[in-house]
């Protein structure tokens, strides 16, 4: 194949890519721009996409006091239920691992089991439970919450990239003396960055969009940004779509900021050992 054809087909890759890239991100891009637009310009036809910005949607919408609350509710239910899911995770993916744990497939397809089903199917009697414990409206009910519907795609992470990291090491340390307990701390974890990153990405998104569970289980002290943003946007003029913009966009920029920053990682997380040697 000539050089020209190569670089036709690689232009024409960029472009495809592009225009994929494009038509994905453009529904944030509108998100974005309505966040900054009077109300005016939001219903304008035809569709405005050259306007005069203002900010006074975000001040009134962080203004109303009803911001601050749910946005660190949504923000420390999320680190703490993803922290102690790859706390609880990593030995049981280590064990699972590395020795031989009866029925290890099984359990397997139980945790797997746990991620398939619809959050709808469970929510009532989830709800019946938590009244029973007295666990409705309370950070700790939904921290745990959140840790149980993390913990199956955290352990299969884990538990894939143990399997493709190399026993020597572990046998060479074992060999100097140290227990299981070290080879996990000073071998195994140092080589696991890739896959935190593509656990805690994708962990995070889900908790910090999960509306469901926190609309049926929280209250006016433990609410989540989604349930306020959910419930906040109805007035006496309809929907104000400008400040439910103003305030998504807020809610959506940590996500694609921490994208951003362990796009490297989050890369090779979701490719490794699919290339053998």
């Amino acid at each position: 194949m000539s050089a020209t054809k190569q670089a036709k087909k690689s232009r024409l890759r960029q472009i495809i890519a592009v225009v994929i890239t494009f038509g994905y991100f453009s529904p944030i891009l509108w998100l974005i721009m309505t966040a900054f637009k009077k109300r005016i310009d939001i219903f304008a036809i035809p569709p405005k996409f050259f306007f005069v910005p203002t900010l006074d949607n975000f001040r009134y919408s962080v203004g109303r006091g009803m911001f601050w609350g749910p946005l660190i509710n949504s923000l420390v239910m999320s680190v703490l239920a993803v922290c102690l899911a790859i706390v609880i995770t990593i030995f049981a993916a280590y064990a699972i691992s590395r020795f031989r744990v009866p029925a290890s497939k099984f359990i397997m397809f139980l945790v797997l089991s746990l991620r398939m089903m619809p959050p709808a199917v469970v929510v009532i009697p989830m709800f019946l439970m938590y009244r029973l414990l007295g666990m409705v409206n309370t950070h700790v009910g939904m921290v745990l919450l959140y840790t149980m519907f993390s913990i199956p795609f955290t352990l299969w992470m884990l538990k894939g990239f143990i399997d493709e990291l190399p026993r020597q090491f572990d046998d060479a340390a074992l060999a100097d003396g140290a227990n299981p307990l070290q080879v996990l701390k000073d071998i195994i974890l140092p080589q696991l960055g890739p896959a935190l990153a593509t656990v805690i990405i994708f962990n995070m998104i889900f908790v910090w969009n999960e509306f469901l569970f926190s609309y049926i289980l929280t209250g006016p002290e433990t609410r989540t940004m989604p349930v306020q943003i959910a419930m906040g946007i109805y007035t006496d003029k309809g929907v104000d779509w400008e400040y439910v913009s103003a305030l998504s966009t807020i809610y959506v920029l940590p996500v694609l900021a921490a994208i951003y920053v362990l796009q490297n990682n989050l890369l090779r997380g979701m490719t490794f050992g699919t290339i053998r040697r």
